[in-house]
């Protein structure tokens, strides 16, 4: 018996910078937890990470519309780049199914103009990826069309979940729900679900749409989670966007169901998505981890970075029911949560009202926190992943506007 659940209640926006010299990384603060010797260039940036080994990780990079995946068997000593047969243009998502067979997924073209959803695999431990077939209703470019998250279990279960364009009109929008503008393009959920350790996909819709996939875990045994922005009611504003809300909502796949068809050219059909609660009052999740085949930890925020505090969740029932555990004190907007134990936890994200970046650690399974590294010369901090052995490494970013670029630290 297996579980996929959809959870969808947060929001993002990445945006591009112009060319400028390399940077020098500022010193880093806090402990055993320091900066990673990769290379620092304006616009280069590092995003998710997967650690199959205790020595092993991958990490994206995205460079000027370029992306590609850097890969330490040495716990980040030293990095090479992996050979990307299909040229993707950005890489969102990171996920590896074992020591040697690793799925990366982002997009290839403009999402500002046409792009279409891009899969890589690799079967020999980050050497090389090769593209992946997909079903056939996802191989038109279209604006804005992406994979965004991506996530295998052990047990040879993998989900992937994007956005497509479609057609027709937004919902209605009722206030207080509309919460933020998007462009007046309608998108559709599609989920991707395999079998296979992603060597071959079949599609399902759920029962809503998400504006974009934040993260996305899976358990050893096959329950998996992802987390993202939540789009309910929109409207037109009548000035070329829509207006939409971004409450809370859960979507999650039976477990006593599983796919008919997982031919990519046919674009076989999972069956339907069901609807899954989260308490009220949680704006965004950005990070979720998955224990075991019913226990999973999400952490997120209560509103925007100025008013809102961190948010932990717990469910203890694949995703049946979720509860809030108190989140670090004063801290603001979690963005990642990994897991070394069922106990032992490390949570990134930002402390205080000035969103100072920090690293906090749980020993008790989310009932008290800790910070066990500061990071005050940072931008933020984005992704976090640990290995098996207890090597974690986190992606931030430092300086805003052309000069930004992006860092690597590791404990």
């Amino acid at each position: 018996m297996r579980r996929v659940s959809l959870l969808i209640v947060g929001l993002m926006c990445l945006v591009g910078t112009a060319s400028a010299p390399a940077m020098s990384p500022p010193v880093a603060a806090a402990g055993a937890w320091h900066l990673l010797n990769v290379p620092h260039a304006a616009g280069r940036y590092y995003g998710e990470s997967a650690c199959p080994t205790s020595r092993t990780c991958l990490v994206l990079v995205t460079t000027y519309g370029h992306a590609g995946v850097m890969v330490t068997t040495n716990e980040g000593r030293t990095w090479r780049n992996a050979t990307m047969t299909g040229s993707p243009s950005g890489l969102e998502a990171l996920s590896c199914e074992s020591a040697t067979v690793c799925i990366a997924v982002g997009f290839r073209g403009s999402l500002e103009s046409k792009s279409a959803v891009v899969m890589e695999r690799s079967t020999n431990a980050g050497l090389g990826f090769e593209p992946v077939a997909l079903p056939a209703s996802l191989s038109a470019p279209a604006q804005g069309d992406q994979l965004e998250a991506v996530a295998c279990s052990a047990d040879s279960t993998c989900v992937a979940v994007g956005q497509v364009t479609t057609s027709g009109a937004p919902p209605g929008c009722t206030p207080p729900l509309c919460t933020y503008n998007q462009p007046y393009v309608t998108y559709g959920s599609v989920v991707l679900t395999s079998s296979d350790a992603g060597a071959t996909w079949s599609t399902s819709t759920p029962a809503g749409q998400f504006a974009d996939a934040y993260y996305a875990a899976c358990s050893s045994v096959g329950l998996c989670q992802v987390v993202g922005i939540g789009m309910t009611a929109c409207v037109a504003t009548g000035n070329g966007s829509k207006r939409c809300g971004a409450a809370g909502a859960a979507l999650g796949e039976s477990a006593a169901s599983s796919p008919t068809s997982t031919s990519p050219a046919s674009g076989g059909v999972s069956p339907p998505w069901s609807a899954e609660v989260v308490p009220h009052g949680v704006f965004a999740l950005n990070g979720v981890t998955c224990l075991s085949a019913t226990q999973c930890l999400a952490v997120g925020q209560s509103a925007d970075s100025t008013l809102g505090h961190g948010v932990v969740l717990s469910t203890l029932d694949a995703g049946q029911r979720w509860r809030a555990l108190a989140p670090p004190a004063n801290s603001n907007s979690l963005m990642s949560i990994s897991c070394l134990s069922s106990r032992v936890c490390i949570v990134t994200g930002g402390w205080g009202r000035q969103y100072e970046p920090v690293v906090y650690e749980t020993t008790n399974g989310g009932t008290s926190w800790r910070i066990v590294a500061r990071f005050p010369a940072l931008s933020n901090l984005v992704r976090t992943s640990c290995a098996p052995g207890g090597f974690c490494l986190t992606s931030g970013t430092v300086g805003i506007g052309p000069r930004e670029y992006g860092v690597l630290l590791a404990n």
